[in-house]
């Protein structure tokens, strides 16, 4: 079985979901061959119709969402789902979709979008970098989000009494609180320092040292606004399948 341009072929087979021929095609090439070589061992971890229907999913699930949340929209909506940022967000779920552990991380990620595309207030602003949020959102794991739920419930009054972050000894005054939320969750102290040191490489977390030298960190206004993304889309299920499995402690 002779094959004139190897390359061309392959370019041909991405477009087949016949599995037979590729794996006909491999064998035919040879292994000695390292367009075949490299083919096969995308063979091995990429299943092309998976693939297909993970980004599928993604794209109906952001439509179904924005269909839902319809009443919502603005006056401008129809320019917002037509500008770059919104475009280039679309590509980014694609490609975080793809990278997703299972199905249902994909569909939250896509229903997060969706909430993302016209926020309201201070957060206006916040849709241009709707595709970074997406990125970061897919990064994240159990314990992070569940380090930025600590920090956001623990510090709750200290934004609702001081909405400007004008005064950090309020912060201070409520970190007993936080302390006593991971004890409960057997949330270890040098755990606590990883995560939130994870959480403010993302612009999430914000670290302060206080006069007493003990290092705290407090959930930031992109934190908050992440969180509240992840949450507007969340179902039961999805809470459970974060990271493709129920957290264990």
């Amino acid at each position: 079985m002779a094959i004139d341009n190897a390359l061309e072929k392959i370019r041909n087979i991405t477009n087949e979901e016949d599995d037979k021929l590729l794996s006909t095609l491999i064998q035919a090439g040879g292994l000695l061959s390292p367009v075949f070589a490299v083919l096969a061992a995308v063979k091995g971890v990429i299943d092309i119709s998976e693939v297909k229907a993970r980004i599928g999913t993604a794209i109906l699930s952001l439509c179904d969402e924005l269909e839902r949340i319809r009443n919502t929209w603005p006056t401008d909506a129809e320019s917002a789902l037509d500008s770059a940022w919104f475009k280039r967000a679309v590509q980014v779920l694609i490609e975080e979709s793809l990278r997703a552990p299972n199905e249902e991380r994909a569909v939250l990620l896509a229903k997060a979008a969706a909430h993302g595309c016209f926020p309201s207030g201070e957060n206006k602003h916040r849709q241009e970098d709707l595709a970074i949020y997406i990125h970061d959102l897919a990064q994240l794991g159990t314990d992070d989000i569940q380090m930025l739920k600590i920090l956001r419930d623990a510090y709750k009054d200290v934004f609702r009494n001081d909405p400007n972050l004008r005064d950090a000894n309020y912060f201070t005054q409520h970190n007993e609180s936080f302390k006593h939320m991971a004890d409960e969750l057997n949330i270890h102290p040098d755990d606590r320092l990883a995560l939130g040191a994870r959480l403010s490489g993302f612009g999430l977390a914000f670290e302060s040292v206080p006069q007493m030298e003990e290092h705290f960190f407090r959930p930031t206004r992109r934190g908050l606004y992440l969180l509240s993304l992840l949450e507007a889309a969340e179902t039961p299920k999805a809470q459970q399948n974060w990271n493709g499995e129920k957290q264990k402690r």
